[in-house]
């Protein structure tokens, strides 16, 4: 967690957020720390006295991290560290739909989605006219509908591997902070995007991984870092930021038009909210009756996902705060590697928003 961050964007604690309260982060615990840099340590609220730890860089602000910690404590305390041999041996042993396994299928997708145009080996076989870079010609179309932002920092949700988070930041010259939950794509989107180091294992059949270790060539300039947040309850004050970037995220939400909410209340009047969403709802994820269509087609919506979310960036009982469609929402495509002889193809709704000046 960079200090720089730290101190521009005064994080407030989520527990007390979540009843509406602004109660400062501090800095508690520094246990290592490298040129402003904290890798381990402990913010605490000022207030009720809430700890957050900050393990491998990433402060884990959630409103219940004894939960979080809970359901995640695999996820905290895997190794980074083991050589390819040995890892590959460990996911044969522990085999297909193993915790391991899942963390090595999520991972290689995104990674190479996020960096692997930046391969000196190439991005390796896929099929179909499938490449990467698509979280990048997402945004560049994104930014095209976004037009001019007030000053501020920017806000990455749902940033994944990090190259949203470095590209904004290097586009704008601006502070941008990635937030996401998953820790291993956040662990592995930090060391890329902060760091300048990529290392993955790219998935090339079944259990079999090929290791992808490069640097990225790019520098931050100190401007990027990651965080571990939920957008349901985002730890900073109102007005904080002046963009809020979200590309496919909104159908990972368990409550999308809360999380919605929530981006409108932390942006600045006049800020813009890029969303992109292939509307790819799973129920484990979000109740059905919080999709945004894809159910109820007996309704006047027909189960339309996008005219219930023009409903909410409309003014009218269902808006999401303040935030308004600016121009019309786009169709985008996008591509999930599995791996060499499988890839996912989306066409993603992408809209442009804008907070209300009023």
């Amino acid at each position: 967690m960079k200090l720089a961050h730290f101190e521009t964007l005064a994080p407030v604690c989520p527990l007390c957020r979540r009843q509406g309260l602004d109660h400062a982060l501090s800095i508690a615990v520094i246990e290592r720390e490298s040129r402003d840099d904290i890798a381990a340590g402990i913010l605490q609220c000022t207030a009720c006295g809430a700890e957050y730890p900050v393990i491998d860089g990433l402060p884990i602000l959630v409103p219940d991290v004894r939960q979080f910690v809970q359901q995640n404590l695999f996820y905290l305390l895997a190794r980074d560290d083991l050589t390819p041999a040995i890892e590959g041996l460990l996911g044969d042993a522990a085999g297909p739909g193993s915790a391991l396994d899942s963390i090595r299928q999520h991972v290689s997708s995104y990674m190479w989605d996020h960096w692997g145009d930046l391969d000196p080996q190439g991005f390796g076989p896929v099929p179909g006219d499938a490449a990467p870079g698509g979280v990048t010609r997402v945004l560049d179309a994104g930014m095209a509908l976004a037009g001019d932002l007030p000053a501020g920092p920017l806000l990455d949700i749902g940033c994944g591997a990090g190259r949203t988070v470095a590209e904004l930041a290097r586009r704008t010259g601006r502070m941008t902070l990635g937030i996401d939950i998953s820790i291993p794509l956040s662990r592995a989107g930090r060391r890329a995007a902060v760091a300048g180091q990529v290392d993955y294992g790219l998935r090339r059949a079944g259990l079999v991984y090929d290791r992808r270790r490069y640097a990225t060539g790019q520098d931050d300039d100190g401007l990027v870092d990651i965080w571990i947040c939920d957008v349901l309850a985002l730890p900073f004050r109102a007005d904080a930021f002046a963009l809020a970037n979200a590309l496919n995220v909104v159908d990972c939400m368990v409550d999308p038009r809360a999380g919605l909410m929530e981006m409108s209340r932390i942006l600045r009047p006049g800020a813009a909210a890029l969303l992109s969403v292939p509307f790819d709802w799973s129920g484990h994820v979000t109740p059905v009756e919080a999709w945004l269509g894809g159910h109820s087609q007996r309704a006047a919506h027909a189960g339309r996902p996008e005219a219930i979310l023009d409903m909410l960036l409309s003014p009218g009982p269902l808006a999401a705060g303040g935030l308004r469609r600016q121009g019309e929402a786009r169709e985008v495509p996008w591509h999930v590697r599995l791996h060499d002889r499988s890839c996912m193809h989306y066409a993603a709704c992408l809209v442009a928003a804008r907070e209300s000046m009023e």
